[in-house]
This record gives structure tokens, sequence and C-alpha cells, in this order.
């Protein structure tokens, strides 16, 4: 049983098959009883030796909407779930990479022990590291009305993200990592998270690249609909949000605070397409002035070549995955234009650019399109442009591998990149469907582990990979083979870029 030294204390992982674990370390006191709700608080030294070697409990989450393996929980879950994960393949000597995962799920579901880092440190020696962070009402409502002990407590779920790089900066030398050449990446919710650190005044420092996948960063400032989305929540748990609003929250199981996953039926008669209106204030993270200044877009404008080199991307058909928001119903011409106008864009202007961008489409894939940009891809083109404008190196990449489940529905979808990036396609069924290349995996292990090591993506025997600039716009296609393409897209992201209310 390998064993390291912390400033912390002792701890004692596990030797596996050509790498160690270390699983289930505490980052954080857990944020129960009078801390639920506040700030991480670090953790504090421990007497003996701490066991790693199992995973500690993932954040309160609600169970899957599906039978479907692939939106599986992970169990078990608790709300003292502040836990990281670390894979070195030894830690006989300090120096290595480190490579700081942020799992998504919409900041309703993931866990950080879903993605092993054993493949990353086998074939490149490089330090892995996954987390657990708070999710839903615990990490992401807003609370500060209700008490002047909370005015702190903003975007906790983010805190806790930033509590967990704070406890690997003093730790990580000690697994073999170097705490002076960290790269944060994650996808969907924690491509989201990694958008938001990258323009974090508070993380600056704390990391020195990112890698960003699939983020959706249109996020709203706090306001009245987040006063009255909380003081609903304190009303559905039967409490009264000016007598005892606080109390009601604190006192809450956990299974009461999974029934706030619930529809509510007071407000929800249908499904909410409008994701940027103060309606759609939800569990999840908010401009909130100090963490999360403003438009991470302009956050990251106004550092200028402060900013860390940038690797960004997504998939070519992320709707798909989506597509039960709006049902399984014929769409027609009338409820796509209806969608396109909730995003504050003309819908006759937005039908005739998508016709353009696919000819043969129905209005229903329309409407998938249409989700991929508004929900990912124009988040992803408005930071990598901003870190471009900044004076800073960033670079652009996109997977196009189409899956083959569900009769091929799903295409190019949400997440398959993670399927290669995660090796899931060797342990059986996976989101990217049969026949999956492994080489597409390796290759981008590749290339991401020479980003972290030197700051400019790389991968033997692939295409050279250019940087990201508004004149080329240059972009590498992940598929079964890789090229380099310019201007991906381009019909599609000039209607945007016109017509997008937010820049």
């Amino acid at each position: 049983m390998p064993t390291v030294d912390t400033k912390l204390g002792r701890v004692r992982g596990a030797q596996r098959d050509g790498y160690q674990s270390f699983r289930g370390i505490r980052y954080a006191q857990p944020p129960v009883d009078l801390l639920r709700f506040k700030p991480p608080m670090p953790i504090i030294p421990w007497v003996g030796e701490y066991n790693a070697t199992e995973f500690g409990p993932s954040a309160i989450q609600p169970p899957p909407e599906t039978d479907s393996p692939l939106a599986a929980r992970a169990e078990p879950i608790s709300e003292d779930c502040l836990f990281l994960n670390i894979y070195p393949r030894q830690t006989d000597k300090s120096g290595r990479p480190v490579l700081f995962w942020i799992h998504g799920g919409g900041y309703v579901s993931g866990s950080g022990r879903a993605y092993n880092g054993s493949h990353w440190v086998r074939e490149h020696d490089v330090v892995v590291v996954t987390i657990n962070y708070r999710m839903g009402p615990l990490g992401f409502l807003h609370v500060g009305h209700l008490d002047t002990e909370l005015s702190a407590s903003v975007n906790v779920g983010i805190q806790d993200q930033i509590c967990a790089l704070e406890w690997v900066q003093e730790h990580i030398a000690s697994f073999g990592g170097d705490p002076d050449n960290i790269t944060i990446f994650g996808e969907s919710a924690g491509g989201t998270s990694t958008a938001m650190l990258y323009g974090c005044p508070r993380a600056e420092g704390l990391f020195h690249k990112a890698i960003i996948h699939s983020p959706h960063v249109d996020l709203i400032p706090v306001g009245e609909g987040h006063v009255k989305f909380t003081n609903r929540c304190i009303e559905r748990l039967g409490g009264d949000p000016l007598t005892n609003g606080l109390d009601t929250l604190r006192k809450a199981s956990v299974d009461d605070l999974l029934a706030l996953y619930k529809p509510d039926p007071a407000t929800q008669t249908k499904p909410n397409l409008a994701f940027r209106s103060a309606e759609s204030v939800s569990f999840s993270p908010s401009i909130d002035g100090s963490l999360i200044p403003g438009p991470i877009s302009e956050t990251i404008r106004s550092r200028g070549t402060n900013n860390p080199p940038l690797m960004g991307g997504g998939c070519r058909h992320e709707g798909t995955l989506f597509a039960q928001i709006v049902g399984h119903q014929e769409y027609n011409e009338t409820d796509a234009i209806d969608f396109f106008e909730s995003e504050g864009v003309n819908g006759s202007e937005a039908m005739s650019a998508y016709s353009k961008f696919a000819p043969e489409s129905t209005p229903r894939e329309k409407l998938v399109y249409a989700l991929t940009d508004t929900m990912f891809r124009n988040s992803m083109v408005r930071i990598l442009d901003a870190t471009t404008e900044s004076g800073s190196n960033c670079w652009s990449w996109m997977c196009t591998w189409e899956s083959d489940m569900l009769d091929g529905s799903l295409r190019a979808t949400h997440a398959v990149e993670l399927c290669f990036l995660w090796n899931w396609i060797a342990a059986g069924p996976s989101l990217a469907g049969s026949n999956a290349p492994e080489d597409l995996g390796k290759a981008m292990r590749a290339y991401w582990v020479n980003f972290a090591r030197t700051g400019k993506p790389s991968a033997p025997g692939e295409p050279a990979w250019p940087t990201y600039t508004l004149t080329d716009r240059a972009t590498l296609v992940l598929d079964k083979t890789r090229e380099v393409v310019n201007d991906l897209d381009k019909d599609v992201r000039e209607f945007w870029a016109a017509h997008d209310p937010i820049k």
C-alpha cells in the first residue's frame, strides 16, 4: 500500500495495475449542520493515517429520470461530500503535470468517482485529480437575503472547486504533481465551472492552463428572480420566508431537499426553453458581482495577456441529448420560431440561417441545432474570441464522431467525446455507440496532456494544431481521422455574431 506524508498528515492509498490511487480525501470540513450553505471551511490536520482506499460519498442528487445505465446515479450520496481523488503513476518524485477534472451534470448530478484517471497516468505519467462539489440547493440556492451571516454564501459549489484547487496547490507535490503546472478541465457544468474559474479573480494563480468542454456561460445576475425562487423553495418545504426561512432550509432533510428537484406545480406548466430569462433561475451559478464579477467574456478581455493558455470546444450535435426538453411530438416551423424568439432573436431570420446551414433539416432538427448553439457553442465561441482578443493563446476543437445509438439519432451528441477521453469505450456500451475508434481517445489524451505539459497541444502522428485567431478560426475536428478546418459552420456563427443579444 503506497503512503505519502502531507502537511495534514499521512495518507494511505492503493497500488493498482500500473498506477496508484488515493480516493476519498477530504479537502474541506463536512458542510453539514451550521455549515450548510456556508462557504467551504479548510480541512484541519488529522491524527494517524488517513485511509484513502475508498471513494467518499457523492453530493446529494436526484435519481435519474431514465433507466439507462448511462444515467446511473453515483451512489452513495451524502451532504458530507467534499472529497477528491488523486491518480499518480508513482509518488517517488514531484514535477508531473496535474490535470484537475470538474465533472458535469447540470449542477444536479455527477461525481468525481465516475472518472478514472488510470489511462492518462499509464500512457503519459501525469497526475489526475477528480473532485466532488456541492450541487443543487446546497450548492447554488441564493440565501444571502435571509441573514447577513450568509452574505458570502453565494455560488458555494464554485467556492468548493476553488477550495479543492487550493488543497491541490498545497499538497499535490506529495503525490508526485507539480503545483506550478496545473491544468483545470471539465465538461458541460464542469466546462461552465472551468470557464468561470478561468475568469474568476479569486482563482488566479491556482491553475496555469484550462480546457473547456461544452460550457453554457449565459449566466443570470443575482436579482429579484433568485429571491423569489429561494422563497418558493422555502414555501415548498413548509416554511415562511419572512419568519423562519433560514431555519426551514437548515432543518430540511436530504429527502426534503431532493423533492425540490421535482417540478413546482405552482409555477411550471410546460418545459421552459428560455434559458436566459429571469424565469429560468434554477440551481446553477449566477453573476454575483464578486466571485463571478460579470460576464465571463468581459472578464477575460479585461485581463489582457494575463489569461492562461486555453483549449475549448464541444460536439457537433450537442442538442440531440436534450431533445426530451421539447418532447417527442412533431415540431412545426411556428414552434421553432417561437423558440428563437424566446432567445431574443428574430425567429424568421434564424430559420432562414439554419435552412442555409442544413437545407434538408426538419423544424425539429433545426431546433436541435439551435439548442446546440444557444446552450453551448455560442458560449464557447465568445470565450475563444475574448481570449484571442486579449492577446492570449487559445485553441479550438470540435468532436464530430456520430454515435449509432438510438438508430443513429444522437449523432455527435453532448458528452460523446468523454467516452474517448476517459476510455469508457473499453468498459462496455457507451454513448459513443459501437465501433468507436480507440485511437481517437489516444489522440485526444495526447493532445490534452501535451497542452498540460507545455502549453501547446500536439500529438505524435497527428495534424499540427494552429492557434485560434479571429482571421482563420482554426478548429481541430476530432473524428475517426483528425483534420484542421478554418471557420467551421461559418454561416451559423456569423448569424449569431450579428443577432445574439449576448455578446
